[in-house]
C-alpha cells in the first residue's frame, strides 16, 4: 500500500479537538464530509494522485483512500489509533496514532496561527491561514465548517506536499464506513527489537 502518501494525506486533511476558533480555524469538520482531494508531494516522491477523505461526527473517525490502494485507513483520534485495513488480505491492523505524528499539519492547540483574507476552493468560501508548528510551515485554506479545501506545507523530515479538494459532498456518512468490515482478521502491529 502506498501508506506514505496516503498517511501525508491524512495529516493534510484531518483536524483536531480545540478551543474558540477566534484566534484559530476549527480543528475538526463539524458536520458529516466526504471530500475528494487532488495530492501532490515535492520531488522524488510520488506524483500527483487522487485521495478520498470521509470524516463523520458521529464518531470523530476519519477514512482516508487512494483508488490505486488495496486498502485504506482509518483515524481514531479520540481512541488514539490508525487502522489500516487491506481488502485484498481481508485484514486490519490497529498502531498507536499520535496527533504530533502530524508533524505540524494536524491541526491542534500548540500551533500558530496567522489569519488571511478568503478565498474559494471547490466552490466553497474559505479562510487562508497560515500556520506554524516547528520547523513544520503550512498554508491552509479551511471552510467555516472546519472542512480543510486546500494544504501546502513543508517540513524537514517529510518535504513538501499540496492537497486540494475537487469536490465536496456534505451528506451523513454510513457508520460502517468508519469501521473494518465484519470478518476481516486483526493482525498485530510488527514489534521493533529494542536497541
Amino acid at each position: 500500500m502506498k501508506t506514505r502518501a496516503v498517511i501525508a494525506a491524512a495529516f493534510l486533511c484531518l483536524a483536531g479537538t480545540g478551543a474558540t476558533a477566534a484566534d484559530h480555524p476549527p480543528y475538526e469538520p463539524t458536520r458529516d464530509v466526504a471530500v475528494v482531494y487532488r495530492l501532490q508531494l515535492g520531488a522524488g516522491q510520488q506524483g500527483e494522485q487522487s485521495v478520498r477523505m470521509a470524516y463523520t461526527t458521529a464518531s470523530g473517525r476519519a477514512r482516508i483512500e487512494a483508488p490505486d490502494n488495496p486498502g485504506y485507513m482509518l483515524v481514531d483520534r479520540a481512541e488514539g489509533r490508525l487502522i489500516m485495513v487491506v481488502d485484498q488480505m481481508q485484514t486490519f491492523m490497529e498502531m498507536p496514532f499520535d496527533v504530533r505524528m502530524g508533524a505540524g499539519l494536524l491541526l491542534n492547540d500548540k500551533m500558530a496561527f496567522s489569519r488571511h483574507g478568503m478565498e474559494k476552493v471547490a466552490g466553497l468560501l474559505c479562510i487562508s491561514w497560515d500556520v506554524t508548528s516547528g520547523a513544520t510551515h503550512a498554508r491552509l485554506c479551511i471552510a467555516a465548517d472546519g472542512v480543510i479545501l486546500r494544504a501546502e506545507g513543508s517540513d524537514p523530515k517529510r518535504g513538501e506536499g499540496r492537497l486540494e479538494a475537487v469536490s465536496v459532498s456534505y451528506a451523513p456518512q454510513p457508520a460502517n464506513l468508519f469501521a473494518p468490515p465484519p470478518g476481516y482478521h486483526k493482525i498485530e502491529m510488527p514489534r521493533r527489537a529494542p536497541g
